[in-house]
């Protein structure tokens, strides 16, 4: 297919330094209906690692590749213009290091609410959660140092609209882990006596919170408590219109749930899925990433289809959906550096 509109998204990282970012944009055809694809690859020196969508908006996330500074990008999709959120003298590459969260739960390193983004970057021992857009800059939320397997850790993060938040937790001296979510205005929202292994947001500010026990939470920003479930054996979830989505942890299933925890629907997935999942309920949809396919569920009918696929050699790392379109990232093969794809139009 004919590439078309290739432009360059700079950012100077030193005197006569500067790195680079790249989109292009053609026609494509899925199986819901036609819809334009966007594929961003990344600066110069750097690879995507992961990524965030809000609407339109995409944050990317991209690791140095040798020597450079952590980036953050945030495009309008589908336009590959972009603004670089993070700066030579700001805290993200005043830090250096990596993009990081918590590990063993496989969340999210970025997140977005519209143009405002907040991401945490670890580099050695230390590890910083970050916020930052392009009229405030960038401003240190949460510095933790000393990290061992037992912590203090960082992550996840989740945003949306105009709310971010992000996890974090420590050992105590007692053997406890404790910690809580942090807004975007480094104000506790909520406490926990455990880990959290994922967090979902809608536009409403309700939030869900999945427990390393498996456990959920229902709550919102302004205090609200709405339920908790136990036994919800989620490996992670996700949360839109008032309606929480859990992918189970003992069977390929994504459970339907109310804001106070009681079921309305369970589906069959696909074995292998990720725990990683985005839902956008206005289109009865949700999507996950499975092996090396995206999948959107139905969540009117319980049908489950493959809407896309890796490039060759890739594998598959997150797929987010919105009102504007569906986006997912590939890592390794054709894609080593990273290539992030917008489907406009999705799901049509």
């Amino acid at each position: 297919m004919r590439r078309s509109l290739v432009l360059v998204l700079v950012l100077v990282l030193a005197a006569a330094a500067a790195a680079s970012a790249h989109a292009s944009t053609r026609a494509s055809s899925g199986t819901a209906s036609a819809f334009q694809e966007t594929v961003y690859t990344p600066a110069v020196g750097h690879r995507i690692v992961a990524f965030s969508l809000d609407q339109d908006q995409i944050a990317l996330a991209e690791d140095p590749t040798g020597g450079g500074c952590p980036l953050v990008i945030l495009v309008q999709a589908p336009s590959p213009h972009g603004t670089a959120l993070t700066s030579a003298k700001g805290a993200t590459c005043q830090f250096g290091g990596q993009f990081w969260v918590r590990p063993g739960t496989g969340a999210r390193v970025i997140s977005n609410a519209l143009v405002k983004a907040l991401w945490i970057v670890r580099n050695g021992s230390s590890a910083e959660a970050i916020k930052g857009d392009a009229k405030a800059g960038e401003v240190v939320l949460k510095q933790v140092s000393g990290i061992g397997a037992a912590g203090p850790f960082l992550g996840p993060v989740v945003g949306q609209f105009y709310l971010r938040l992000f996890a974090e937790y420590g050992l105590l001296p007692d053997g406890t882990e404790n910690g809580g979510e942090v807004s975007g205005n480094n104000k506790e929202l909520w406490t926990a006596t455990g880990p959290v292994a994922a967090l979902g947001l809608d536009h409403d500010e309700h939030i869900v919170s999945v427990g390393a026990d498996g456990s959920i939470a229902m709550w919102h920003a302004h205090g609200a408590r709405y339920g908790r479930v136990a036994n919800a054996h989620a490996a992670a979830a996700a949360l839109d219109g008032g309606e929480i989505f859990v992918l189970r942890s003992d069977r390929p299933q994504i459970d339907v749930r109310k804001l106070d925890g009681t079921l309305l629907h369970s589906w069959p997935i696909a074995s292998g899925a990720l725990p990683l999942l985005d839902a956008y309920v206005p289109a009865d949809r949700l999507v996950y990433v499975a092996g090396n396919a995206v999948h959107a569920l139905d969540l009117a009918t319980g049908i489950d289809a493959v809407v896309a696929r890796a490039p060759a050699g890739a594998r598959l790392v997150d797929a987010q959906i919105s009102s504007d379109g569906l986006a997912y990232l590939a890592l390794g093969g054709d894609a080593v550096q990273g290539r992030l794809f917008f489907l406009r139009g999705f799901p049509g």
